[in-house]
């Protein structure tokens, strides 16, 4: 079928957690287009020929007061960075690819805040249009949506900009919600700032002089050129609050809007031309696991990048900081990152480093007392301390639907009592950040950043020698499942975290021996244990009956570390297939819900190609058959299909870890 299923939802325009549109449905005229959270937003796509006006994508029925008639949608696809779609409209015939530049190898294009429409018409003449509604630029929660905007002119092309009066920047510390400030910029051949009724008047009947007093107020732009490009970008002045330094996106620290707006009018087809190489390679390399794997990867790549934002801290470092979407509002989170990175480690290893900056920075003031590591940096987009696990008075709450700003906790002193013990994460953080300064050594070769946060890396691997092996009752990344002590899957991290540690020790010269034995120890012991059974339990004192994913194997396997055995490994994945429903193999043993991002990284540990199609499949069918309509959920039933609250978060990115297991 040429509609045919391939994604819950399509990411359209995408660049980061502020600037996100997507389509929860194949036909994209049929309903209005969405931000990742799900707030919907009036975006529009018309197409004017031959005396009609025909809907293009967000809702057609939405001006057929006006005389919109819905175009025919003859097809739909996507690639690694595209999402395209063909159209009739009367006697005309439209290709349209939305496109979002997000190469993970390419920083400036990444953070270049700016996406855009590629369309070509054949078979008549005719006008392509977009237009956007103001609550664009701001939430529904904002009972002041009062407006302004205008329009400029620049070498060869029209912007249109619009933002709220009242700006609020860095407001909003909280999950499923935008930014209520900044302006966003449609641009094209000729743009204008206009009202409800202007837009009507020039649907129904072309005019385009426009009176723009209403109060429902649209930007747009208007190409004539039978083939061409509308852009959308955003500008939001400042977009991360570190620490109390106000920084702006990494391409906006050295341009302005207008020159990323220019940039891209006037060189689109040579980002073509590196998204499509990009695309190809990407398809060569995922070509041994199968065409579900690609699909998989497909629908990763744009979503994990954009729930991240790129800046630079005051030292001119790389900052790339993740908002953890729908499952608290976090950024930064270390056990976000963590599953995340074999994307960036593939690509672009700095990036891994500007996960880690923001935790390691706040890891070293006063506040933080523990000698294990944090949980996260704050709530986006808010670099203002750990809030997970807070204390009283120091609580993040919303009030009557109000969004509210956090207190800055890292400036509290030492004396302050912060945070509550049992919702800390002390091992699996711990583990997590030694383990991503070592994969950051194995992709770059560069011991410098390691060596210059040893005294936090010490700290934290003697943590993991004291409480690594038998975790104590504590949460873990998967926390949504509740509190486990003796947990498993966990002591198989602390293991390889301390032997990451011990080789980075190897690699500076280090007295690395006794971590190694430590790490040697533990895994014999695990290993010991496991072999009482036909696969490894959920905990220390659980029975055969019990078993849960041993994603954390997973980094022992890639780099050669030579702590577990790869029957052992085997066992393990046998153990999962035999467990596997409709949409996957259920996290453990307690329920039957899953994590994609963990069947990946399950499907990693073996060496049997088969074994790790049968595991990847089941993913590929949520894609294509949950009845959950949200971009690509890492949490959802096994069973039903049906996602579990999260949405659109950056973990996606350890779909690629195949690609870092194949040799």
């Amino acid at each position: 079928m040429a509609n045919e299923r391939i994604f819950p939802s399509y990411p359209l325009f995408v660049k980061d957690p502020s600037f996100s549109l997507w389509c929860d449905r194949e036909i994209v005229n049929e309903g209005n287009l969405r931000a990742w959270f799900g707030g919907e937003k009036h975006v529009y796509g018309f197409l004017k020929t031959a005396g009609k006006t025909y809907g293009i994508f967000g809702n057609a029925a939405d001006f057929a007061a006006c005389g919109v008639e819905k175009a025919e949608q003859l097809s739909l696809a996507v690639t690694a960075f595209t999402t395209d779609y063909a159209f009739r409209a009367g006697n005309v015939t439209l290709k349209l690819r939305f496109v979002s530049p997000l190469l993970p190898d390419d920083v400036s294009l990444l953070s270049l805040p700016v996406c855009y429409l590629e369309y070509e018409i054949s078979g008549g003449d005719a006008e392509f249009s977009l237009f956007c509604n103001r609550d664009l630029a701001c939430n529904a929660c904002n009972r002041d949506k009062g407006v302004r905007g205008a329009v400029a002119s620049l070498e060869g092309f029209e912007t249109a900009f619009l933002g709220l009066k009242r700006q609020l920047p860095f407001s909003n510390h909280d999950d499923a919600i935008g930014a209520d400030w900044g302006y966003f910029h449609v641009a094209g051949e000729r743009a204008y700032f206009l009202d409800e009724r202007d837009l009507c008047a020039y649907l129904a009947g072309g005019l385009k002089s426009f009176a723009c007093e209403g109060e429902e107020r649209y930007i747009g732009a208007i190409n004539c050129a039978k083939k061409g490009v509308l852009l959308l970008g955003y500008d939001e002045g400042f977009a991360i609050d570190y620490f109390g330094s106000a920084r702006k996106g990494l391409y906006l620290q050295d341009h302005t809007i207008f020159d990323a707006l220019a940039s891209v009018w006037k060189s689109y087809k040579e980002i073509d031309k590196k998204l499509a190489a990009f695309d190809a390679a990407l398809q060569e390399r995922a070509k041994p696991f199968g065409k579900e794997y690609q699909n998989v990867l497909y629908a990763s790549l744009r979503q994990s990048i954009a729930a991240h934002k790129t800046v630079r801290d005051e030292e001119g470092n790389i900052l790339f900081l993740s908002k953890e979407c729908c499952s608290n509002g976090c950024i930064a989170t270390v056990d976000v990152s963590y599953p995340s990175m074999p994307l960036y480690l593939l690509y672009n290893p700095e990036l891994v480093k500007g996960m880690m900056r923001p935790i390691l920075k706040f890891a070293q003031m006063p506040v933080w007392q523990y000698d294990f590591a944090p949980h996260d940096a704050g709530t986006y987009p808010a670099c203002c301390g750990q809030v997970y696990g807070l204390n009283g008075e120091c609580k993040r709450f919303v009030k009557n639907g109000t969004p509210e700003t956090h207190y800055p906790v890292y400036q509290l002193p030492s004396s302050f009592p912060a945070y509550d013990f049992k919702y800390q994460m002390p091992v699996e953080e711990c583990a997590n950040l030694l383990v991503m300064f070592y994969a950051c050594y194995c992709a770059d070769g560069d011991l410098t950043f390691f060596l210059a946060h040893k005294a936090l890396a010490e700290k934290w691997v003697e943590y993991l020698v004291k409480f690594g092996l038998k975790p104590d009752d504590q949460l873990c990344t998967d926390d949504f499942a509740g509190h486990l002590k003796n947990n498993l899957n966990l002591a198989v991290k602390a293991t390889v975290g301390i032997a990451a540690y011990a080789e980075l020790l190897k690699a500076a010269g280090g007295s690395f021996a006794p971590y190694r034995k430590t790490a040697e120890k533990f895994a014999s012991e695990i290993t010991a244990f496991g072999k009482r059974f036909a696969h490894l339990p959920l905990t220390w004192d659980a029975g055969e009956e019990t078993f849960s994913l041993k994603y954390n194997f997973v980094f022992d396997k890639i780099y050669n570390l030579g702590l577990f055995g790869q029957d052992l490994l085997e066992r393990e994945v046998d153990c999962y297939l035999q467990r596997a429903n409709q949409f996957g193999v259920p996290l453990d043993t307690r329920e039957t819900y899953t994590k994609s991002d963990w069947l990946t990284w399950a499907a990693a540990l073996t060496d049997d190609r088969e074994k790790q199609k049968k595991l990847i499949a089941p993913i590929d069918r949520y894609l294509k058959e949950s009845g959950s309509r949200v971009p690509f959920g890492d949490w959802y039933d096994t069973n039903t299909g049906a996602h579990c609250y999260f949405v659109a978060r950056s973990v996606q990115g350890g779909c690629f870890i195949l690609l870092m297991s194949h040799k």
